[in-house]
């Protein structure tokens, strides 16, 4: 399964255009980044850092919404994400995170995927944010 992330709403054929996207694997770093930058928690996920300055708080949207292909993000939201994403990026929390794993795909390759779903995240706080698909 993999997750797909599009500006416009589904029609009845589905999604006109997905610029945004991750395989299962990819996804699941993605969002282990995104629990620990505060980002989203809940749903029986909790940071396991506790970085200072990434807790969560009103802002932090439940996790349950990034596992599963289906949602629509609002441009604020997309632009909290962005913001914590970037904030754990500089914080290197994929490589503190990491380091716990014996096998993963590289914290170079995790931060490329962070990097790119912030960058998503910030061009969707511009328009009126995206859909999960």
């Amino acid at each position: 399964m993999g997750y797909a992330f599009s500006f416009d709403p589904p029609t009845d054929e589905g999604y006109a255009s997905t610029p945004c996207a991750f395989n299962g694997e990819q996804m699941n770093y993605v969002r282990l980044i995104m629990i620990e930058a505060g980002a989203i928690a809940g749903d029986g996920f909790e940071q396991a850092l506790r970085t200072p300055g990434l807790e969560p708080g009103e802002q932090t949207l439940r996790a349950r919404r990034f596992q599963y292909n289906e949602g629509h993000v609002t441009a604020a939201e997309a632009a909290f994400v962005a913001g914590r994403l970037r904030a754990a990026a500089e914080a290197k929390v994929a490589a503190e995170l990491l380091s716990f794993y014996d096998e993963h795909p590289g914290v170079d390759q995790v931060t490329a995927w962070v990097e790119q779903f912030a960058a998503f995240n910030e061009q969707a706080a511009a328009r009126d944010g995206y859909y999960i698909c």
